[in-house]
């Protein structure tokens, strides 16, 4: 068989899942084709998915049951240029068929996006037409990687006089002290304002932030045929809705495969005196 040259290099973006809460399966698993294909199969405690997906010069396809919903989708998506998306979804699911034009501007560190759609949701179609601008720009202090990142955007939905503005705010910082240790954080923003006529184009008020602590060996250990690749420690605040997630992480690497994998054990706290989870997962890191 005549494997395509980037073939083990898009497992990188496989997402094994195996959690006693988002259930049993593989999203992404990357098909032997020329084209990037993929297959997902997750059978989750309400739901189920199965279904292949596909990314082609910017345009992107989907087909399967996700989420217990048929689904039919080409979307075209260029960071510069014309835009043009549909997607069909039967149960009373959310269709929408958009098209529209981004650019961008200060050296492409800014990007304006502006489409004009259609969506229909059980027995209401609703035009609308949306705005959206969006910025980001990174910056090293020394050993400190720097990034942040900002985007409106604005729905309006003329026929039912409706609309809703939002804003996104992101930051990062990324510092590696010593050899193999990576320190990482981050914080999330979203403001919003007004109404929308679909409730699925909604958003609320959101806040989250991010610690992690990743140590990396320089090959497997005790052996490069199978060893330990990686710990990680994660830590997860959802300011919003009161929730802490701690994760332990331990990540397994082989000369097989392109992508080191391994178990995951994290516990959730919930707010007040509410009765926390234990989280049990197969995680995945790029080498």
């Amino acid at each position: 068989m005549n494997l395509p040259p980037d073939y083990f290099s898009r497992f990188g973006g496989l997402q094994p899942v195996i959690s006693n809460t988002e259930g049993y399966g593989v999203r992404y698993f990357p098909l032997p084709f020329r084209q990037d294909i993929r297959l997902s199969v997750v059978k989750a405690p309400t739901y189920v998915d199965v279904g292949v997906t596909a990314r082609s010069n910017d345009t992107s396809f989907a087909i399967g049951r996700f989420y217990n919903t048929m689904t039919f989708e080409i979307t075209r998506n260029p960071y510069k240029g014309v835009q043009f998306g549909g997607v069909v979804r039967d149960n009373g699911g959310l269709s929408n068929f958009s098209g529209g034009y981004a650019f961008t501007v200060l050296n492409d560190r800014v990007r304006i996006l502006n489409n004009v759609g259609v969506a229909y949701k059980g027995d209401k179609a609703a035009p609308y037409t949306q705005s959206e601008v969006s910025a980001g720009y990174g910056k090293a202090f020394g050993k400190f990687n720097t990034y942040v990142a900002a985007t409106g955007r604005y729905y309006l939905f003329p026929m039912q006089q409706q609309g809703q503005a939002s804003v996104d705010l992101y930051a990062a910082v990324n510092v590696s002290p010593v050899r193999g240790l990576s320190l990482d954080a981050s914080h999330f923003e979203s403001f919003t304002s007004g109404t929308v006529a679909i409730p699925d184009f909604g958003r609320g008020r959101y806040e989250g932030s991010t610690l992690s602590a990743t140590y990396r060996l320089s090959s497997g250990w005790p052996s490069s045929v199978l060893g330990f690749g990686a710990v990680r420690t994660r830590v997860s605040r959802d300011w919003t809705n009161d929730y802490t997630y701690v994760h332990g992480d331990l990540f397994l690497r082989t000369d097989v495969l392109p992508a080191m994998v391994g178990p995951s054990i994290g516990y959730r706290f919930g707010p007040g005196n509410a009765e926390g989870a234990w989280l049990l997962s197969l995680v995945a890191l790029p080498k």
